[in-house]
Formats: structure tokens, sequence, C-alpha cells
């Protein structure tokens, strides 16, 4: 044959199995684009410039690798669904007389078609979406970012990574054809119509499985110490997930099946018979969907949870607007920050408010004698005493502590062998108190004479460790204090060995941080979507094909047209939305473990993770819905033809 020829059919398969094609060239064509989003965005210059901005370029560096292996993961999984409803195709040309050699390079025409449509158009996609792209990132990071519509390094890396991709598609079609013989290829996708035998150990399996994933995932309290407990409980809901469907699902369906009574009345007769062939033929793949589903509104609702709680991280981590501190011995220039705040805040129109000074240390020690390091500052009665105006008194060896849940029953504390009494506890101290509910560490606030025993063993009065604290919070319009706060802190930076705090930035620097994880949250999302979805309709194209001939049959003996559409649409609804009532399940109780991995780095998010998980679940129900209506268009036509 010429090459003309090879060209010819190629393209003729492509047109006459468009019904698969088209759906996948789509999908593969916005996955393309938003690989080449991710990595122009990894290139972006106007992202270094901006406060968190490396970090989010370090977000979207994962955020390729895990798009890069997503994206494989699809394609692979896509093309066997083409390549069985292909089977057949492929015999009929052996059969006619065209050799294996032949086949393959038609299929490697088609291959790289598809390549060069769906890269090629990606591309173009891409260099469009940048723009959208730029402004969403600049509406969620709330910072002026310009994104360029060109980066020739994710051009070449983006042909690069799916060129690969597509030569290991040909490569896996090519070996199915090897291994296949031409009666095998003649049977296509009609192999294994034998009834599925009801496996009630599988069954049981799946359902201790479940249960202790569960389980396991409510025993986490702290993620980073109860690791291996929370991949455990993953494992075990991954398990339990394939396993409810390949053995559970046949094992109900068996018991309602010998429930004559049930069983017998024609509203369900041809249901669970149906029931059991589709089942058997496709638990695996609504498995993969209730996985996917899964993984899709966990993603959603971590990503959005974090966007959402930067406030409730800002109020957590600051109890002050501004927190200014250096070394006693540079309290020179410390004063001169002062001065300059002093000087330009009514140029800025705003007000000092609940302003506080005082001096300190911080340090680390046993101090519970639990064998775990605590850190502790400690500042000198002294300075509490001003503070509060109290005038209270300690003996060399005695300190107070601020209450909470660990020192509430503290007699005692104990720095390097010596221990000093704990004379009594205060509710609440007229300091930055935050560190006190740090995630990160346990830190202790202790109130030592300056001429005591503790703050000599310490080595409080070295100049070097001695700190000068300065806290005050900033009252005026909210773009007054954002500007004000910037000037300190450039301020402070221009003067030297002087380091500043402030709300407002650390503010910019999380939306920046968190927003670019929701954008990656939602690309993530949109990939496991999109192969969900296309999965769905591959799997509904798949059963049409096999049901077309059972209903077809059950035409024959009697049942009428409206109790064959009563059927399609029960079974239907059934096969379709089992795999999200599963995904929902596993969400709402896995909930508890998505708030512990956010408590990481916000604490008491109970209420915005729940908020951010009813969120997800309906925009994604919604979604999900869409779908189901527009497969069932096309397994209904199938069907009744």
């Amino acid at each position: 044959m010429n090459n003309k020829l090879y060209f010819k059919l190629a393209a003729t398969n492509i047109k006459n199995n468009r019904l698969m094609f088209l759906p996948y060239i789509v999908t593969c064509i916005v996955i393309v684009a938003l690989f080449y989003t991710i990595n122009n965005l990894v290139n972006a210059e106007a992202l270094k410039s901006i406060s968190g901005g490396n970090f989010t370029i370090d977000v979207m560096k994962f955020g390729s690798i895990l798009f890069t292996v997503l994206s494989l993961l699809f394609l692979i999984y896509t093309n066997s669904f083409i390549f069985k409803r292909r089977k057949k195709e492929i015999g009929l040309y052996n059969l006619l007389g065209l050799e294996k050699k032949h086949i393959k390079k038609i299929l490697l025409i088609e291959n790289w078609m598809l390549a060069f449509i769906t890269i090629f158009i990606g591309i173009l996609m891409g260099t469009m979406f940048n723009q959208i792209v730029g402004k969403a990132m600049s509406s969620l990071m709330n910072v002026s970012l310009t994104v360029n519509a060109i980066s020739l390094s994710a051009m070449i890396k983006t042909i690069a990574t799916y060129m690969i991709f597509f030569f290991i598609i040909h490569l896996s079609n090519i070996k199915q054809i090897h291994s296949i013989r031409v009666i095998e290829l003649m049977k296509g996708a009609q192999v294994g119509e034998v009834e599925p035998k009801a496996k009630f150990v599988w069954a049981l399996l799946g359902g201790i499985s479940l249960i202790t994933g569960y389980i396991l995932s409510f025993k986490v309290n702290n993620p980073k110490d109860d690791f291996n407990v929370m991949f455990m409980a993953i494992i075990f809901v991954i398990v339990a997930s394939y396993l409810l469907f390949i053995a559970i699902s046949i094992v109900v369906l068996k018991i309602l099946r010998k429930n004559d009574g049930f069983y017998y009345n024609k509203k369900y007769f041809t249901l669970i018979s149906t029931l059991l062939y589709r089942m058997k033929l496709n638990a695996v793949g609504l498995a993969n969907i209730a996985v996917l589903s899964t993984a899709t509104l966990i993603v959603m609702t971590t990503t959005v949870s974090l966007y959402f709680g930067v406030d409730k991280e800002l109020n957590n981590a600051f109890q002050y607007d501004v927190s200014i501190q250096n070394t006693v011995e540079n309290q020179a220039n410390q004063k001169e920050l002062q001065d300059f705040i002093d000087s330009n805040k009514e140029r800025f129109g705003i007000e000092i408010k609940s302003a506080t000074s005082y001096r300190g240390g911080k340090y680390a020690a046993d101090l519970t004698g639990d064998e775990k390091e605590e850190f502790f500052l400690l500042l000198p009665l002294e300075d509490f005493n001003k503070l509060t105006k109290r005038n209270l008194s300690l003996a060399a060896n005695e300190v107070l502590l601020l209450e909470d849940e660990v020192t509430a029953k503290l007699k005692s504390i104990t720095v390097e062998d010596t221990s000093f009494d704990v004379k009594d506890t205060v509710k609440d101290l007229p300091i930055d108190s935050s560190l006190a509910d740090s995630v990160d560490a346990n830190w202790m606030f202790v109130i030592a004479p300056l001429t005591g025993d503790l703050a000599h063993k310490v080595g409080l009065e070295n100049p070097i460790v001695f700190t000068m604290f300065q806290d005050f919070n900033i009252q005026g319009s909210t773009n007054a204090v954002n500007e004000f706060s910037h000037e300190i802190a450039k301020k402070a930076e221009s003067i030297g060995n002087v380091d500043v705090s402030s709300k407002s930035i650390y503010r910019e620097t999380l939306l920046v941080r968190y927003g670019s994880l929701l954008f990656l949250g939602m690309l993530i999302s949109t990939i496991l979507f999109a192969e969900t979805a296309l999965m769905i309709f591959y799997k509904q194209i798949t059963e049409g094909y096999d049901d077309r001939k059972r209903f077809s049959i059950m035409k024959k003996v009697g049942m009428s047209e409206k109790e064959i559409s009563q059927t399609i649409r029960k079974q239907t609804l059934i096969m379709f939305f089992a795999p999200l009532a599963v995904a929902l399940i596993h969400l709402t109780v896995g909930l508890q473990l998505v708030t512990n991995i956010i408590g990481i780095a916000i604490e008491d998010m109970g209420l915005i993770v729940l908020g951010s998980a009813v969120c997800a679940a309906i925009i994604y129900t919604i979604i999900y819905g869409v779908t189901f209506i527009f497969t069932e268009k096309s397994y209904k036509k199938i069907v009744e033809q």
C-alpha cells in the first residue's frame, strides 16, 4: 500500500469513530492547554517580584509534576476504552488481508494525527488561557500580575511531554495487537458474558476495609505525628471502594434476586438481571470514578478552606497589627524607627493604638520534664508590673506562668537541672502571646525577676539575647494601614538590626500562597473531573453497545417501549450516581481528617472546612448531573438503535 492510502484509512477511521474520539480530543486539548499554562507560570518573572511569589512558583512546579502523572494515566486509561471498542474493526482489517505491520502503520498515523491536533490546538488555547489565568490569579492573590502569553520553554516542554505520552500509547496498542489472536479481535468487547459469582469473602473484606479506614481516619489527631495512620486510612478506603463495586454490589444484587417477592416484580426483574452483568463488566470503572470523585472533592475542599481561612490564620498569628523587636544593644536603631513612626503617622492619616513595649528573651528547654523541648519567652517581672500596673513580687527561685492546659497543672519548671517554683498562673498577658497557640511548637510564657535565678541561668542580662519588643495596632483605612505597614518595614530594612512583623504584609503573603494553592486546586480538580467525565462517557458508550442486544431481546419477548425506557433510566441512574454517592460519603467521613490536615497551618477551621465541603459537593454534583444528561442521551441513542 502507498502512504496516501494509509493516511486516508487513518483519517477515515478517526471520522467513523468520532463518537469516541471527539470527547477524547477535546479533553486532551484542554489538558494540554492547562499543562502549558502551569509551565508558563513556573517561568513567570512577574511572580518572582511579589511577596510569596517563590512559594507560588514551587507550587506550580509541583503542580506540573502532578499534572504530568495525571495526564499520562488519563491517556492510558481512555485509550484502553477506545481500543477495546475498536478490536473488532482491527480484526476485520486482518481478515481482509492486511498484515499486522500494515495495521500498526495505520494506528501509528492515527496516533500522530491525534497528537498533532491536540498539542497544536492545546498550546494555541494555552496562549489564550494565560491572559485569563493572569487576571484570575491577580484577583485571588490581590496583586497586580501580568503573565506572558507565549513561553518558548513551556511550549517545548509541553510538546516533548505529550509526544512521549502519545508514543507510549502507540506502544501499548502495538503490544495488544501482538498479544491477541484474530478471533479475539473479532469478538472485540463482547468477551465474558458469564454471570458473575457472589464473592462473599471479598465482600466481607470490603466491609471490614471500609470500617477500618473510617475508624483510622478518626484516630488521626496530628497528621505530622500520625502520618502512617493517615496513610493506612486512605489505603483501606481506596481498597474498600474497589471491593464495594467488585464484590459487595454483586452480593447485594444476588440477595435481592433470592427474594422472590421482590425479584419477580416486573419493575425490578429486568433491572436486577441487567445490573448483575453491568456490575461485573464495569465494577473497576465505577470504583475508579468513585476514587477520582473523592480526590476531586477533597482537593476542592482543602484549597478553598485554606484560601478562606486567611483571616483566621492572621488572627491566630497576630494579636497586633505591627510587632517590632531587636536586641537591647541595638536600641538606638529601634528609637530611630520609633521616631519615623511618630513623625509620619499623620501623613498617612492613621493613629497608633494599644501600644506596648517590653523586654524579654526567647529560649528552648525541657521545662516540664517530659523529655520534650519547649520554647518559652521569659518576661521580666519588672516589665510585667509596668504593663499591668501591678506590684507583684517573686523570690529569686519563683516564676509566674501564662495559664493553659499544661501550665495550669505545673508546680515547678526545670532548666538545666535547676528547679523553679511556680508561684501562680496568670489568665492573660498584655503582650503578643499568639505564640502560645502555635501549631508548630509548644510555647510557654514565663515571668521571672530580672535579677532572679532563672534570668541569670539563661543569661537574660546579656545584651545580645536581651530583646526589646514593641507591639501596636494601626487605626485607619485599609489602604492607609497597608501602605504605612510597608513604609515601616522599608525603614526598618534601611536602618538594619530591627525586625518588623506586620499583619497587613503577612496577609498579602498568605493571599499569594493560598491563592496559588486554590488556583492549582482548581486546575487539578479540572483534570480530575475531565478524567472522571470521560471515563463516565466511555463507560456509558461501552454499556450502550453491550446492553443493545439485551434490550432488543426484551422487546422481542414482549416488553413495551415504556417499560424498556424505564428500565434504562433506573439502571443508568444507579450506575451513574452510585460512585458519586460513595464519594460524598467518603468526603463526609473524611472531613475531620481534612480539618486536621489544614490544622497544621490554621487552627479552629471546622466551620470553614464544613462550608467549603458543602459548596464543593454542590458544585461537583451539579457538574456531575450535567455530565449525566449528556452521556445518557448517547447511551439511549445506542440502545434504541
